[in-house]
């Protein structure tokens, strides 16, 4: 696949007299000039032929144009033909032609597509227009389609309900080249769209209650000072905690500094791809559900409200949450940070230094957020909710009253995972 901006019509020429009088005339005579000139009428020619096609022939307008917006991208399909190259012409606004795209701003073309073909980096809310055309044997194009139009949109407002996986429950989920699920009795699944998963052997028991995706791979954390990393999703590799405590969460920043939290305030630390771990005071006996890093810190928040920041992962301070409730994950994004936790608790920073408490969302217990084009919350019963600022939250129907116990967001969309194998996706 190709994309371009380059003029195309169905037929064309190209005139060289001119270069040809300027070589006649040239009073230079030597032979280098004259095979430069020559040189120069060929790579033009091969230029234009190249965009207004060689030999081959023009194909009939495609039928069965269909184009299904997403988040921050379409889907467009047709019927394909064998031996025809198709391209789409694509531009903001609501009606485009092969002949005009050219003029038109922000306009694009891309080559050698086949259908279904997924059009991404685009602006949810905006409208584009789109039409195809064919050509065999690098000719011409022929004509292009009837325009079309789609406008993307955020996910996370229409959700479908997979088949169970297994009957564990599900307890963390992360994207990284694909979406990968943890949960009790050290289970683990993979997949690259959330539909189909493929599960793998972790050589754990242990509940597994989060995993991410980092520079070293991925790690994941669970009961009984649980600490796994694997960088191919099939051989995962046990690592020495130090602890016996529950993890509940782990982190990492682009320095190489990975932090684990857990039960009583456990916080583990390493700086060798996760290899090693050492304990550091934290400074309270609270349970921490979570930490991540944003705002250039790692922030960690656990039962009664507690909030902790650390700029190195060694030194850690405690912080006015501003609530009482248990705070049991974290998301940044907009701009924001947003942690969520019990009774639908809310509360938002612009620099993990300063809180504000939001109206509560809802009554469920919130036990996972992610921000992927806007923020998604889970919780209980089955409980979703969105946010384009992790103020304002609209509630969303999810299709089922398990508990959801985490969200992750990647691959154009979100997946979340919970109680007896559910899980969850929203493109």
């Amino acid at each position: 696949m190709k994309t371009a901006e380059m003029p195309h019509n169905s037929t064309c020429s190209l005139d060289v007299s001119g270069l040809q009088q300027t070589a006649n005339a040239s009073r230079f005579k030597g032979s280098r000039v004259k095979r430069l000139l020559a040189w120069f009428t060929v790579a033009a020619a091969t230029f234009v032929l190249s965009a207004c096609g060689g030999g081959g022939d023009p194909a009939p307008a495609p039928t069965g144009v269909a184009v299904t917006p997403g988040d921050g991208n379409v889907k467009i399909s047709w019927n394909a033909e064998p031996g025809v190259e198709y391209w789409i012409f694509f531009a903001p606004g609501t009606d485009i032609t092969t002949d005009n795209w050219t003029k038109l701003p922000g306009a694009r073309v891309i080559r050698g597509a086949a259908s279904p073909q997924t059009i991404g980096g685009l602006l949810n809310g905006t409208t584009y227009a789109f039409t195809i055309n064919g050509r065999t044997g690098g000719g011409p194009g022929g004509p292009g389609t009837p325009a079309v139009t789609a406008t993307p949109r955020p996910a996370g407002a229409i959700w479908t309900v997979g088949a169970p996986l297994g009957g564990d429950d599900l307890r963390g989920v992360v994207y990284g080249l694909k979406f990968v699920a943890v949960g009790t009795q050290g289970v683990e699944f993979s997949s690259a769209d959330g539909l189909t998963w493929t599960p793998s052997t972790t050589g754990t028991t242990s509940a597994l209650n989060r995993v991410i995706f980092s520079p070293a791979g991925y790690v994941a954390v669970g009961d009984a000072g649980a600490i796994l990393t694997s960088t191919d999703l099939t051989t995962w590799t046990a690592r020495s905690s130090g602890t016996g405590s529950a993890l509940y969460g782990v982190a990492s920043n682009a320095a190489g500094t990975y932090v684990a939290v857990g039960a009583g305030g456990t916080i583990l630390r390493s700086t060798d791809a996760a290899t090693t771990w050492a304990p550091v005071t934290s400074g309270t006996t609270n349970a921490l559900y979570a930490v991540s890093f944003a705002a250039g810190k790692f922030i960690a928040v656990g039962a009664a409200g507690t909030l902790l920041t650390s700029a190195d992962g060694t030194s850690w301070t405690a912080v006015a949450s501003q609530t009482t409730q248990d705070l049991r994950a974290l998301a940044s994004g907009a701009s924001t940070i947003v942690a969520v936790g019990a009774a639908g608790t809310v509360i938002t920073s612009p620099d993990a230094a300063t809180w504000t408490v939001q109206p509560a969302v809802g009554a469920a217990d919130l036990a996972s957020v992610a921000f992927g084009s806007q923020f998604v919350a889970v919780g209980s019963g089955g409980a979703i909710f969105t946010s384009a600022d992790g103020v304002a939250w609209t509630a969303r129907s999810s299709g089922t009253t398990n508990d959801l116990n985490a969200v992750a967001a990647g691959n154009f969309g979100y997946v979340a995972v919970g109680a007896a194998g559910t899980n969850l996706t929203s493109y």
